[in-house]
């Protein structure tokens, strides 16, 4: 790697970035509403598929009022949510790495600031980089409830970065509208929370092993 590195920092999304647990929460999310979804189940599912990395409470919040046609219950949508929690927390700690995502990390992570920013309650995220033990590899981990754009702004903000050198790296269209609303560079990861919906404008990537080709004009062999 060149001694002077020609980027200041790399933001991933979590879940179908770094570890493969987008199929296992997509599950979760269908076991978690079929009973009380009834025959609107697959509405929930589509409206799951195109807002992947928002907050789950935001997305339950929708589903139980805009899809189900509920009242506003907060407590209803939080039982939801912890449900959810409690199914896939064990679930994606065991999960594999995406392909070539350890491997950039062994990699680049200490030469490079790398950073989560991730939908995932922020509290449930960090437990779930403590046990599987990848908490050397990040500068920080950040989730919800703040946005992605707020906890992006605040790092550059904070750290003084040029966003011209900062990497977002996401599966989902609004990893791709953070990274526009930031005014840094975006790296999509082919998946269905974001290939229908990519334009042509952003660098797409089959995995994690393209990746450092595309920052740095190398590559990582998994």
């Amino acid at each position: 790697m060149p001694s002077r590195s020609p980027i200041d920092a790399v933001f991933f999304d979590f879940d179908g970035v770094i570890v493969d647990s987008v199929a296992l929460k997509r599950e979760a999310f269908r076991s978690v509403l079929v009973e009380c979804a009834g025959d609107r189940i697959e509405t929930c599912m589509n409206y799951f598929m195109q807002n992947g990395g928002i907050s789950r409470l935001t997305k339950f919040n929708h589903v139980w009022t805009m899809i189900l046609g509920h009242p506003a219950d907060q407590e209803a949508t939080n039982r939801l949510a912890k449900e959810f929690a409690s199914r896939v927390f064990t679930l994606t700690c065991q999960s594999k790495y995406i392909c070539g995502a350890k491997e950039f990390l062994d990699s680049y992570s200490r030469e490079v600031p790398c950073y989560v920013i991730s939908g995932t309650p922020e509290e449930e995220l960090r437990r779930i980089i403590r046990a599987r033990g990848m908490e050397t590899y990040f500068r920080g981990v950040f989730g919800s409830p703040p946005t992605k754009v707020e906890i992006g702004n605040e790092i550059i903000r904070r750290q003084g970065y040029s966003k011209l050198g900062v990497w977002f790296v996401g599966d989902a269209t609004t990893d791709r509208d953070a990274a526009r609303e930031l005014g840094v560079n975006f790296v999509g990861v082919d998946g269905p929370h974001l290939r229908p919906y990519l334009d042509g404008s952003e660098t797409m990537i089959k995995d994690l092993t393209e990746l450092a080709e595309v920052v740095f004009g190398q590559t990582v062999t998994p």
